[in-house]
């Protein structure tokens, strides 16, 4: 069964593909802000039939580059798969043939799109042994999710955990204390990065990891230009710096702190973290949550995130160094 049709987004769809979002993602319908739509850099494609919008996905391009802890040298060409949306076809048998060509028509398009190779992050296990059969691999020892929870009974739900665990957990954050006393004289909040630090960032990326984004201010500067987010930018005389903002998710209840992306020296990320973990007191919030390599657990227990799972990375079996990921890669952060 052939998808009548499936080109790349145009502007003037921009109307009928919000209202498809909103229709057809009801656990983010965030996804369909207009203004996000329009912001969004990549390949978007969307498919049709019989005049009607039936899917979409988009593919999001980031150059990532072997670190010092790699024996590989050079740069590989990360094309981000996100945002697969389908009709809801409803549950005939008819109906699922449909979605199963939709969605193998759609991968396609961002599994076949050189120099870019297809990437995937935070894939759920229903579907893992999808993406193994279209010859990919799903690795759980690339990327972990680190968080803190103030609140332990709203959080334990975020992460599938069950409310009887929020004593524990309580006392876990006593005995992992975060550093209260950081040098803030050190710390200086900014609005825009500097071309002229994006050596020393990728410096330090390199020196702490197999396979990196690369960061550049322009790269930095355009992810702090998303539509209704509110991102909060520190810098760190030690070399490093912190992204972060309040997130309040449209579904649930639940209202975080997300650390986005967190570069530096192991001192300097000590006490940017603490600058977040004080914030998140500030506002309120239920908890607080970062995303970076396997191989920096060891550092978010002594930082006070002590509560960790991993987030599956999807690859080109090709690429086996371990990579770093943290929320501003693909999109991660375009989720409420």
């Amino acid at each position: 069964m052939a998808v009548t049709e499936i080109h790349e987004f145009k502007d003037k769809e921009l109307e009928e593909l919000s209202k498809f979002f909103y229709d057809n993602n009801p656990d983010h319908p965030e996804l369909g802000n207009k203004e996000l739509l329009l912001w969004s850099r990549g390949y978007r494609f969307v498919s049709r039939s019989r005049g009607a919008i039936t899917g979409y996905i988009a593919q999001i391009p980031h150059i990532f580059r072997y670190g010092d802890k790699s024996e590989k040298t050079g740069i590989e060409h990360i094309g981000w798969s996100v945002a697969l949306i389908l009709k809801d076809f409803g549950d005939s048998p008819d109906a699922a043939r449909r979605r199963t060509a939709y969605t193998h028509e759609l991968l396609s398009k961002v599994e076949n799109n050189p120099p870019w190779q297809f990437a995937a992050v935070g894939v759920v296990p229903e579907i893992e042994e999808f993406y193994r059969i279209r010859g990919h691999n799903v690795r759980r020892d690339c990327a972990k999710m680190y968080s803190r929870f103030t609140s332990p009974a709203k959080m334990l739900g975020y992460v599938k955990k069950s409310a009887v665990y929020s004593f524990p957990v309580k006392m876990l954050n006593c005995a992992f204390k975060y550093r209260r006393k950081y040098t803030s004289n050190k710390i200086k909040k900014i609005t825009v990065f500097n071309p002229d630090w994006d050596n020393d960032w990728n410096s330090l990326l390199s020196s702490d990891y197999e396979l990196y984004g690369e960061r550049t201010a322009a790269y930095l500067n355009y992810k702090l230009t998303q539509p209704a987010k509110n991102y909060y930018a520190y810098i760190h005389s030690n070399r490093g710096y912190i992204i972060f903002r309040e997130a309040r998710h449209f579904i649930r209840d639940l209202h975080i702190v997300k650390i986005c992306d967190l570069v530096g020296t192991e001192n300097a990320r000590f006490d940017l973290i603490g600058l977040a973990l004080d914030f998140a007191g500030s506002v309120n919030a239920y908890g607080v949550v970062a995303l970076g390599s396997v191989a920096d657990e060891p550092f978010y227990r002594r930082s006070g995130l002590f509560i960790s799972k991993p987030y599956v990375v999807t690859l080109n079996p090709k690429i086996t160094s371990r990579m770093h990921v943290t929320f501003f890669d693909a999109d991660l952060d375009n989720l409420w």
